[in-house]
């Protein structure tokens, strides 16, 4: 059955696959709600909360062009708390890392849209980190998901 594959399903899927896999650790996505009116971020930690970040799409063969090759680009912010020491925090962020990526490496997700279509193995893109005010150091595992984007509609 197709999908449009679209972002907020990947990203529901994505929550979905981390909240099974790590118990203990918030793992839903980070919105607008998380921004307080100091336009600070607040994660409840430990944490490992998928961020939508991009999408970039690629023709195929559909002479239609309403079936695209598509990939979502998410990060995954990982954080924890130990207020021992900046580097007992770092330590407690990494260790939320170490738990995530064999979570995600070549993981396939069931797309929440009724389809039950399944993406492409997720690809491991890199980490960055952030150094954070008052949560110490926070670790972004950056991810691709890809899939096949179909479309129906007025142009089909």
């Amino acid at each position: 059955m197709p999908t449009m594959f679209l972002p907020d399903d990947v990203e529901t899927a994505l929550s979905d696959l981390l909240k099974a896999q790590l118990t203990g650790i918030e793992t839903s996505p980070i919105g607008e709600a998380d921004i307080d009116d100091d336009d600070q971020l607040v994660l409840k930690m430990p944490c490992a909360r998928p961020r939508y970040a991009a999408s970039s799409y690629a023709e195929s063969n559909d002479l239609t062009q309403t079936t695209y090759n598509a990939e979502h680009a998410y990060e995954i912010w990982c954080a924890d708390e130990n207020l021992t020491s900046k580097e007992a925090q770092r330590q407690a962020a990494k260790a939320i890392v170490r738990q995530v990526l064999p979570v995600l490496a070549g993981a396939r997700l069931t797309m929440p849209d009724n389809s039950a279509s399944k993406t492409a193995p997720i690809r491991l893109l890199g980490i960055d980190s952030i150094v954070g005010d008052v949560l110490g150091m926070i670790y972004v595992v950056r991810v691709s998901v890809p899939g096949i984007a179909q479309f129906s509609g007025v142009n089909a």
